[in-house]
């Protein structure tokens, strides 16, 4: 859960305390890929991830 905002790290939109968001933490090639997503974005990696 998130103690303060932040925003989402593709599309930029605030994330407050109590919204719905997506931790994604994973090893790219270039190192460790950290991100917060806001829901939108969250589907839209999922969507994309299931290869839709």
């Amino acid at each position: 859960m998130l103690r303060r905002s932040h925003d989402c790290d593709r599309c930029g939109a605030p994330i407050a305390p109590g919204d719905e968001y997506a931790a994604v933490d994973g090893i790219a090639p270039d190192g460790e890929l950290r991100v917060l997503l806001c829901a939108r974005c969250a589907a839209a990696l999922s969507r994309f991830l299931d290869g839709a």
